[in-house]
This record gives structure tokens, C-alpha cells and sequence, in this order.
């Protein structure tokens, strides 16, 4: 039964005169249902709602909203159950990426949530001077979303920005937005009318109305360089913050005396095909020192071999497809393109028994194997199930390749000596650099998590650091050093 969630606007349900199919990814003759095609209109009226109700809820105390939110937690547990199915079939992730989405999503929610001493005011008080610090909220936020993993990235953005005491307007992905719609109309029933509102639409009309509403003072935004780029000028025309995690040609460098064992292998294929390569922090780049070459890629082949492709919602699938007709046109051209160049490409992996190819957004992986370091295959961000392998003689190399990009979201080190991998990975022109590892379960959210260069502006997570961005500094003293 097609579903047909509607938006969220001051606690209340909204709808449009226009409605958006969604398709299933996996069987394009299917559709899973179908969302309101919201307009600046809506835009602007949720930020009127999130206006009106910031003065009271920037006057609850932190504790009750950090318990307001550990309620959301539980929320977003409670509907997963029920959602994870409408995700895989709007996304076309596994069920077990969209339960991650969702885990992912209530962890993210509850992380600040027993914290309010990190927003706690800093008082010096010795007897000749006295001096407050507070860290005030900042006011109506802006949170903008991508359709990979929509729940969590979407809970990233609310957990922090509702506990330091704003009011926010999340725009939920154009493309698999029904789970995120009801999931969070449901979060948003947790709180007071207004603090929290949720709109769909194109990203042209509705995100690009909320990055321009002067009553809008921060930007939280997850998608591609290009864009972010355009949300950032946006919101400069009025001088608001931006948080921008945008996108990552992410390296990985296998050095000389790297562990090569099955759970590295697995390791590897996940951080590389997750979500069918739609992350991201994935494996984009693999450099492997030359005296391993031969042997990483044979075992990759095997691994990739084994890759079963098809509707996300079979228990032996994998592998789903790509989400949209947009990514799986430029995913197949740059295939294309790279077979054209004559580089070496092999396609692995199998569909599982009874998938239609060409019935869905369906693509096997690939490797590429050693391509020049000027081909588009390396220097862009594939967001797809494709990873070139390249050969380097020393670390020296291997850095120095890897840090020739623009982006610098995430990498990873590959050594038997940590020590020696933690020293390397300190080079690297990346956000994060993991050890040993490189997908969802290597994240560390103790630790901040954001980009260099072209791969973002500003950090989330890493405990007090997290509420930063959605902060502003306070000083509050009478101390007087004139006559």
C-alpha cells in the first residue's frame, strides 16, 4: 500500500496541491509512494513557526530538553520496525543499511542529550573581577538533507542543534524522503509546536528558500561540493553560519606490512560497496604499496566476486541498487567513460535469482585496476559501486598522491604497526583518518567528525565540541581597567 506522508509546520500536518511518486529503485514499475512538493511558501511559513517558538524553548532549561530528546531517541526505535521496509524499498539500501540508518539516527539524537554541563556558563569570580561566558543558542537553524542515509544524517543535525536550545527547519532529500517524513513528524510531536518542522520539496525552490530567509542564522547542510558551495554563498548574503559535510574522494593507503586476512578484506569491501559505493567517507581511492598489489587484488576480486546484487529487501542481497535515475545515469557514464579510456575494468559480483538488470538502478561492482592518477575515475567522487586500485613504490608516495585532490572528508591507514599507521594518517589532508578500517563501523563519534578543503566547513560530534556550531559565545562583566 502506497504511503503518503505529509509535512511537519508548527506541530501541525501540511500538504501540497503537488504530490511526488517515489519510485522503488529496485523495481521501477513499483511505486512505494508519494510526498508533498513543497514550495518557498512552506518554506517560509515553518520558518515563521520555528520563529515564534524559539523564545520559550531557548528558555527551557537544558536538562528538559536533553529529556525531550532522549524521548525522540526512543521514538526513532520504536518506528523503525515498521519504516526500515519503506526505506529499503525507496532507497534501495539493504534492510540491515536502513537499520543502521535508523541506529544510527536515535544514537544521534540521544548523544548531547545527557549533557547539559556542556553548555553550562563559565563564571571567574576571584573577588576583584567577575566574568560569565555563556554559550547561547543561536535561533531558527536550517538543516538540509541528502537521500543516502536521510534518518541519521537528519537526527545529526537535530540532536545537537535542539539541545543547545534552537529551533530548527529540517528539508528532507527529494529523492527516498517518505521514512524521514513520518519518522520525524513523529520526533517532532515530542516537542513543542514549532521547534521542530519538516518540509519536502525540490531542493531549487525549498532548500534554496531556506538558505536565503534572513530569520535564518545557521545552515546545516549535507550534499555535494557544488552545491554546498551555492548554499554557502546563499547564506552569506545575510551573514548566516553554515556547517557543510560535503563530498570526499576518499583514500586509502595499504602499506608493505599490512594485515591482508579475510577480516581485512571484508573491511575493505565494505568501505568501498556500503550502500553500493553512496557514502560520503567510501573507499574511492585504494593505494597499495607495489610488493602487495598482486596479492590485495586478487583477494578483492574474490570478495567482490561474491557480491550478490538486487532488491535490497532479499535477506541473501548485498548489494542494492543505486537510488536514483540521476545518480545511476552519472555513475554509467563514468563506467562508460572508463572502459572507453581503455583503462582495465572488471566487473564482478552476481544478481540474485530473478532480478531484472535492466528493471531497476541496478550495477555490479568493479574494479579498476592501476588507472593514472588524472583519470576521472580517481580524481572524482564516484558515489558508486566502482574502486580503482593504483600501485606506489613508498608511504612517501602514497601521501602525497593521496592529499593531491581537492576534497578531504575521510581516509584510512593499512598497518600492522599502528603506531606507525596513526603517524602516517597525521599527513593526510582529511577530516578523519581511520586505522585498520574505513566504513560506518570505524566512525568514532567522540571524535569530531567534518571535512578538509572542498569536503566542508565546520565539525559535528566529538562531545561539548559537537554543540559549537550551533552555539554562540556570551560575555557577560563589570570589571572596569579605566579611571
Amino acid at each position: 500500500m502506497p504511503i503518503e506522508p505529509t509535512m511537519t509546520i508548527g506541530g501541525k500536518p501540511a500538504t501540497s496541491d503537488d504530490w511526488i511518486d517515489v519510485r522503488n529503485p529496485a523495481d521501477l514499475t513499483t511505486v512505494v509512494g508519494r510526498y508533498p512538493n513543497g514550495s518557498a511558501t512552506h518554506a517560509a511559513t515553518a520558518v515563521a513557526a520555528a520563529v515564534e517558538a524559539f523564545p520559550a524553548w531557548r528558555d527551557t532549561p537544558a536538562a528538559e530538553r536533553g529529556a525531550l530528546l532522549m524521548q525522540a531517541a526512543g521514538v526513532v526505535t520504536e518506528r523503525a520496525n515498521d519504516l526500515i521496509p519503506v526505506l529499503t524499498a525507496e532507497n534501495g539500501k539493504t534492510l540491515m543499511e536502513s537499520f543502521l540508518d535508523f541506529q544510527i539516527g536515535a544514537m544521534s539524537l540521544g548523544y548531547y542529550a545527557p549533557h547539559p554541563e556542556w553548555l553550562a556558563e563559565k563564571i571567574l569570580d576571584n573577588g576583584t573581577r567577575r566574568l560569565r561566558v555563556q554559550r547561547q543558542p543561536i535561533g531558527v537553524c536550517a538543516a538540509i538533507i541528502p537521500w543516502n542515509f536521510p534518518i541519521a544524517l537528519s537526527c545529526a543535525k537535530i540532536g545537537p542543534g535542539l539541545m543547545a536550545g534552537n529551533t530548527l527547519v529540517v528539508k528532507v532529500p527529494e529523492f527516498a524522503p517518505l521514512a524521514t517524513l513520518e519518522c520525524l513528524a513523529a520526533v517532532a510531536a515530542i516537542f513543542p509546536p514549532g521547534v521542530l518542522n519538516i518540509v519536502s520539496g525540490l531542493g531549487a525552490e525549498v532548500g534554496s528558500a531556506l538558505v536565503k530567509d534572513k530569520r535564518v542564522r545557521k545552515v546545516a547542510f549535507v550534499g555535494s561540493s557544488e552545491t554546498g558551495k551555492a548554499v554557502m554563498a546563499d547564506a552569506a548574503g545575510h551573514l548566516a553560519g553554515v556547517t557543510l559535510e560535503l563530498g570526499g574522494n576518499d583514500a586509502a593507503l595499504i602499506l608493505d606490512d599490512a594485515e591482508l586476512d579475510a577480516t581485512a578484506i571484508n573491511r575493505i569491501i565494505n568501505g568501498a560497496f556500503t550502500d553500493a559505493g553512496q557514502v560520503c567517507f567510501a573507499i574511492k581511492r585504494l593505494y597499495v604499496h607495489e610488493s602487495r598489489y598482486d596479492e590485495l587484488v586478487d583477494k578483492l576480486t574474490d570478495a567482490a566476486a561474491r557480491i550478490v546484487v538486487g532488491d535490497g529487501s532479499r535477506p541473501e542481497v548485498m548489494m542494492g541498487p543505486l537510488t536514483n535515475e540521476r545518480q545511476y545515469i552519472k555513475v554509467s557514464e563514468l563506467l562508460t567513460a572508463t572502459k572507453d579510456a581503455g583503462l582495465d575494468v572488471v566487473e564482478l559480483g552476481s544478481y540474485a535469482e530473478g532480478t531484472d538488470p535492466a528493471g531497476g538502478y541496478f550495477m555490479l561492482p568493479h574494479l579498476v585496476l592501476n588507472p593514472p592518477d588524472a583519470a576521472a575515475v580517481v580524481t572524482c567522487e564516484q558515489m558508486g559501486p566502482i574502486l580503482p586500485i593504483m600501485k606506489c613504490s613508498d608511504v612517501e608516495e602514497a601521501v602525497r598522491r593521496a592529499n593531491d585532490s581537492p576534497y578531504g572528508l575521510a581516509s584510512s591507514v593499512w598497518s600492522r604497526d599502528v603506531e606507525k599507521a596513526i603517524a602516517i594518517g597525521s599527513q593526510i589532508e582529511a577530516g578523519t583518518t581511520w586505522v585498520n578500517s574505513h566504513n560506518m563501523a570505524s566512525m568514532e563519534v567522540d571524535g569530531p567528525f567534518g571535512g578538509y578543503k572542498e569536503s566542508g566547513v565546520g565539525q559535528e560530534f566529538g562531545g561539548e565540541l559537537g554543540l559549537s556550531p550551533y552555539t554562540q559565545y556570551k560575555t557577560i562583566t563589570d570589571n572596569y581597567h579605566g579611571a
